[in-house]
């Protein structure tokens, strides 16, 4: 299982390193090393759609027709919830420490061709219904499409696509913690990655990329978040040793903030480029290694010297990581070490962004045959450039405890607790949250 498993439960655990996938790095940490479903995995309740979701590939199929499996699976998972709306506990509307019980009612519906030994080509719906106890007045629903291609021929050639599309109304917010822990903030985004490439005999493979993202706010409020990007890419990949590989991709990207109201225009928006360099390591499948070391360095510019208010823009260079890493230390143990570091943008209102770090460490331990223990721990730091003289940095501290109880091959059951402090300098951002799960899903 059991690693396979992992590598999904350490990609959610990783993803709460940040808000949300958001402007992604790395695409998708390059679809057919690492098989990670993209999402947002603020905290917890969409990881464990994640988690349906690629359990259902590892163990659904008992429907099939030829080289085609029907994968239907369904999961209900209940959520205590001490802090729904993330508040500081001042007792203002926005901020009050609310709690309540939540019932998640996830269907999955998953078709998966075979290309034999060439790839894959999977697509599919899943959903989130979620039910309040007590504030049902906050209930949201969240549909997702999936499309995913994984090709390599025989004669070299690789192809990759993933797409995922999303209409939801979650309170788990995008990438830059935009109305975090507000539900019914209604909105889509669809996020593509694709990769072309050619393996030349054991030792080369070059690649082509090309990554689109758009997100659409529903209400005129939200304008300032309504942005696409285009991103352009080229890469190499070069066995160093009989599983280790080292990469190098450059890409280069545009943002577009595409609606403007109350005064924003295209003279004073946020839109920017970026040019940027990742270097790392990938392993075989077979290694005891799995995942990547990436690590880079990005340019940042922007297309308007000022925002609406008179406020300059200020081009950042930084340092940039996406790693994803799994060591399987013995046959019962698998530990996780993840690293991430990206820019967060605020909207198309301000000159104000974020930079974004974080660690995040963990194990999975196998108890007995069936049951299987996931710790995790993540620490991240947001340092903001806004507000100059009252300067924001947040301190963000996770913690992440599931326990898998593999019932039946298509049945399973986990319960789980996750903790999230954020400490800021600003104390209208503080907020302690503790959740509590425990859920059942079905895969057949």
């Amino acid at each position: 299982m059991k690693r396979g498993i992992f590598i999904y439960w350490l990609t959610a655990s990783f993803l709460m390193l940040s808000s949300a996938y958001g402007m992604a790095q790395e695409g998708s940490i390059t679809t057919g090393y690492l098989k990670a479903i993209p999402g947002i995995a603020l905290h917890g309740v969409h990881d464990q759609n994640i988690y349906l979701t690629n359990h259902a590939l590892t163990r659904g199929g008992r429907i099939h027709s030829g080289d085609l499996k029907i994968i239907p699976g369904f999961a209900i998972q209940g959520v205590h919830d001490d802090n729904i709306y993330l508040g500081n506990g001042d007792n203002t509307p926005q901020e009050d420490e609310e709690s309540d019980w939540i019932t998640h009612l996830m269907p999955l519906l998953l078709f998966d061709y075979s290309l034999a030994e060439r790839g894959s080509l999977n697509f599919g719906y899943r959903g989130d219904f979620a039910y309040y106890n007590d504030n049902d007045e906050n209930d949201w629903t969240r549909h997702e499409g999936i499309f995913r291609l994984d090709y390599g021929s025989p004669g070299g050639l690789i192809l990759a696509l993933d797409n995922l599309f999303v209409n939801t109304e979650d309170p788990y917010s995008s990438e830059n913690e935009f109305q975090l822990g507000q539900p019914q903030v209604e909105r889509w985004y669809d996020r593509l990655n694709t990769t072309i490439g050619f393996e030349f005999s054991d030792q080369l493979k070059v690649f082509a990329y090309y990554n689109f993202y758009k997100q659409d706010y529903d209400e005129a409020v939200d304008f300032s978040q309504d942005y696409k990007y285009h991103e352009f890419g080229a890469g190499t990949q070069i066995r160093l040793h009989p599983k280790t590989w080292g990469f190098f991709r450059y890409h280069y990207g545009e943002r577009d903030y595409y609606t403007h109201r109350q005064l924003v225009t295209d003279s004073n928006d946020s839109d920017f480029d970026w040019h940027r360099v990742n270097v790392g390591l990938i392993w075989d499948a077979d290694a005891k290694l799995d995942g990547e070391l990436n690590l880079g360095y990005q340019w940042k510019s922007y297309d308007n010297s000022t925002d609406v208010n008179g406020n300059p823009y200020d081009d950042e260079n930084t340092w940039i990581a996406r790693t994803l890493i799994s060591y399987e230390a013995a046959p019962t143990t698998t530990l996780g070490l993840g690293l991430a570091r990206a820019l967060r943008e605020a909207g198309a209102v301000s000159n104000e962004y974020y930079e974004d770090t974080g660690i995040s460490l963990n194990v999975q331990q196998v108890l007995i045959e069936k049951l299987i223990l996931h710790v995790g721990g993540i620490y991240s730091n947001q340092d903001y450039n806004v507000f100059r003289s009252q300067k924001r940095e947040d301190d963000n501290y996770k913690v992440k405890i599931d326990l898998d109880y593999q019932v039946q091959d298509w049945l399973s059951a986990q319960v789980g607790y996750q903790y999230w402090e954020k400490d800021s300098d600003q104390e209208a951002y503080d907020f302690t949250d503790n959740r509590f799960m425990v859920s059942v899903d079905v895969v057949y």
